[in-house]
């Protein structure tokens, strides 16, 4: 895999042996960025962060700090690995090993832009960790969400925030949420 758009574009991701984890397809990330515009204001986080690509992706497209966050020692371990091979300054991101909840609960600063994409095995993270975020009101007032889900799938709390764009890609879907 490789990093699409920004500075570092044309550099190599590895893939962590996490056999939950499947990587955002290229497709998608061209619909995710395009609509984003990311820029040296935004601190993302990227909840389940698996190979950390959608943040690597922000990083290079110049967000301020990236905040990885994956219960899953393969992927933290991906995600550390490609900080290294990247050579990546310190001060663009913070990596945490830990679960969802914990890391969504203990934040100290709203993101304006949160990347949920848990692995598809596990659906009741996203309604867990939409309710989180809004409970706890932690998204900025002009932040997004961006969802990615099976297109069968169905998710109750999505009606927590307002859907601005949904994107259908075969049998997936992106969602872009703001508050409401």
């Amino acid at each position: 895999m490789k990093v699409a758009y920004g500075n570092l574009k044309g550099k190599k991701i590895i893939v962590g042996k996490n056999l939950n984890m499947r990587p955002t397809e290229a497709r998608a990330k061209s619909v995710i960025f395009n609509t984003l515009k990311i820029d040296e204001k935004d601190e993302v986080i990227d909840i389940f962060a698996g190979t950390g690509l959608l943040g690597f992706e922000s990083i290079s497209a110049g967000a301020k700090k990236v905040y990885f966050a994956d219960n899953n020692l393969e992927s933290y371990r991906a995600i550390k690995k490609n900080i290294n091979d990247l050579n990546l300054n310190k001060n663009y991101y913070k990596v945490f090993f830990t679960d969802f909840r914990r890391f969504l609960k203990n934040l100290d600063f709203k993101p304006t832009i949160i990347f949920l994409d848990p692995p598809f095995v596990a659906k009741n993270y996203y309604d867990e960790s939409l309710r989180i975020i809004k409970e706890n009101n932690i998204l900025s007032g002009e932040g997004i969400i961006v969802l990615e889900k099976l297109y069968k799938d169905k998710i109750k709390n999505i009606d927590l925030f307002f859907v601005f764009k949904i994107k259908k890609l075969g049998e997936r879907e992106i969602y872009f949420l703001k508050n409401k």
